[in-house]
Order: structure tokens, then C-alpha cells, then sequence
């Protein structure tokens, strides 16, 4: 019996530590993959690329902060979209969420900092 409950409690303790590292694993702090960003996105009614300030401003932002990144399950309500088919930056007021195409899928990365990005188109007005 003493020995059942011993077998019993090293599985138990093996199961707790391959939950608690696969945790730390896919939570962990990553690089976004930069080389993925694409030549224009859609922003603001209008398709931009790099002669905008607009593209300069994102990609610019995106090359500088390209670690810290956490792998995100959560769908977050657009705000302000950079979009592509393969590639979209959603700029919300405490952070910064990016998704882009994979092998495995749309993988989806979120970072919390202030930013400085606009959230909100200008009008031309």
C-alpha cells in the first residue's frame, strides 16, 4: 500500500512539473518575427506603405520593440489596425497586439507598454 501511494505521489509530481513547464514555456517573453512585415498595410481607409509616415511610424516602432512579446489567446477588440492578409498590429491604449501568418497558423502576440502610436485616424478635415 505504502508503495502504491509513493508511485501514486511521483506521477502526481511529475504532473505538476509538466504543467508548470509547459506554462512558463508558452507564456514566456518573445521575439515577434520583423522580416514578416509586409510592403504596405490597409490603415485608416487607405492602403499605406513606406513613402507614408503612417508604415514608417509602425515599422519603425515594430523593428524597435521586436522582444518582450507574450503569446496571447485572447481576442482583443480592434482599435487601431494596420492590416494585411499575412500580417495585422492592433494599437490599443495599454499595449500593442500583433498577428501575422505561420506554418502552424496566425499566432497572436501581445505586449503591454505605452506606446506613443496614435489611436485614432486623423481627419482631413
Amino acid at each position: 500500500m505504502k508503495k502504491a501511494f509513493k508511485v501514486i505521489g511521483y506521477l502526481f509530481l511529475a504532473l505538476v512539473l509538466v504543467v508548470v513547464g509547459s506554462f512558463f514555456y508558452v507564456f514566456r517573453e518573445q521575439q515577434i518575427e520583423v522580416n514578416f512585415i509586409p510592403n504596405y498595410f490597409s490603415y485608416c481607409g487607405k492602403q499605406i506603405d513606406n513613402k507614408d509616415s503612417e508604415y514608417k511610424e509602425i515599422v519603425s516602432w515594430l523593428n524597435q520593440n521586436r522582444d518582450g512579446w507574450v503569446l496571447s489567446f485572447v481576442s482583443y477588440v480592434p482599435v487601431q489596425v494596420y492590416s494585411h492578409p499575412a500580417f495585422s498590429v492592433n494599437v490599443l491604449k495599454g499595449g500593442v497586439v500583433v498577428s501575422y501568418k505561420t506554418d502552424y497558423g496566425y499566432p497572436q502576440y501581445e505586449k503591454t507598454i505605452k506606446h506613443g502610436l496614435q489611436l485614432a485616424c486623423e481627419s482631413n478635415s
